[in-house]
């Protein structure tokens, strides 16, 4: 049986291997924000517990409510799925795109749903020289040489951190008539007035935006991504294809309380916003270090020595630190490792440790 497709570290691999325990592990390699899920929509789902007898609203209309006011956008024009990748498939499957195009390097994820579909698949390669950023003019020759007909964006992007400012998005939608897939789920670490296009999502009918809850609002294990869109066929075909309760009581309860907590919102994007500027200033410090600016929860590194990121990985798993080394991501050599920001702490430690490896 072929192996599954793993994002980050495997944690009870490194646990049986060192004998840690896994809350010891300071895991730099996952991207979800430190803090954990909002203490008071916790609360609110323990209070509930017992809802697990009750079926959910299957059109989900006070979640959709809710998430609506979090991004100014209709209800109507919300989908919603278990997990971001859910999503993304059943856009990508709905679409089935003969020529897709993608920016090297980013999540990997979409070239797998693109094969499923035997898509051609095209690479804008971003430039490591001017800090991996997005040239919108040479991409939009690229989707018009090379008659795409859909085009993928992760903004910001993983793993570079480089983002693609909201006008920008809408020059390739008013110069083009590929989709866009834009993919959102690390737009709410940076200031999102001048980047997020849910509000285009609502006014033109070739793109779709995706958001998740698993990185900002950490919490992964609930499964609850969401989609805007107002392409009518569209939003029928994809609401027809997700699941019946494809969201379970949980995810809904936890939803309905989390989008409307403000306070821990600003707490996460103060703390995220402050760390990794001061993360950034601290490793350029370092000659033996390339350190690439960053509008995610991470941060993109280059070892410039003849250490490369797999050996600095091995380096630091004794000290319980995990990064990720980016050698399997396209465009990107072996030199590349990418951590994401964690407690004011566990960011000391890494400090100390790059320092000892790298002095």
């Amino acid at each position: 049986m072929p192996n599954k497709i793993q994002h980050g570290a495997n944690l009870f691999e490194i646990q049986d291997k060192y004998g840690f325990s896994i809350d010891e592990i300071m895991d730099f390699s996952s991207n979800v924000n430190p803090f954990g899920p909002d203490k008071k929509s916790l609360d609110y789902l323990v209070q509930h517990i017992d809802r697990a007898k009750v079926y959910p609203d299957p059109a989900y209309k006070d979640l959709k409510s809710v998430i609506s006011q979090y991004i100014h956008c209709p209800s109507e024009n919300i989908v919603l799925g278990a997990g971001t990748t859910n999503l993304l498939s059943a856009y990508i499957s709905l679409i089935q795109p003969k020529n897709a195009l993608l920016n090297s390097p980013c999540y990997s994820e979409y070239e797998r749903e693109l094969k499923k579909h035997q898509s051609t698949i095209h690479h804008y390669l971003l430039d490591k020289e001017t800090d991996f950023t997005f040239d919108v003019d040479a991409i939009i020759e690229e989707i018009q040489e090379k008659d795409i007909d859909l085009y993928v964006l992760t903004n910001p992007n993983n793993p570079t951190g480089s983002i693609m400012q909201v006008e920008d998005i809408e020059k390739i939608l008013l110069s083009t008539k590929a989709y866009l897939l834009i993919d959102e789920t690390y737009i709410e670490f940076t200031d999102q007035t001048p980047y997020t296009a849910c509000q285009l999502a609502s006014q033109y009918d070739h793109l779709f935006v995706v958001r998740s809850t698993s990185k900002f609002f950490a919490s992964p294990g609930i499964r609850l991504g969401y989609g805007i869109l107002s392409h009518q066929d569209h939003l029928l075909a994809l609401n027809q294809h997700l699941n019946l309760w494809g969201i379970n009581i949980y995810a809904e309860m936890m939803g309905r309380q989390m989008f409307g907590h403000k306070d821990y919102q600003d707490r996460v994007y103060q703390h995220i916003k402050r760390e990794r500027a001061r993360m950034i200033a601290e490793l350029k410090s370092l000659d033996s270090l390339k350190v690439y600016p960053s509008q995610g929860n991470f941060v993109l590194c280059e070892l410039t020595t003849d250490l490369d990121a797999k050996r600095l990985r091995e380096k630091l798993l004794p000290e319980k630190i995990v990064i990720r080394d980016c050698a399997s991501f396209p465009n990107l050599s072996p030199q590349f490792f990418r951590f994401c920001i964690l407690s004011t702490e566990a960011n000391n430690l890494l400090l100390k440790a790059l320092k000892d490896c790298l002095s």
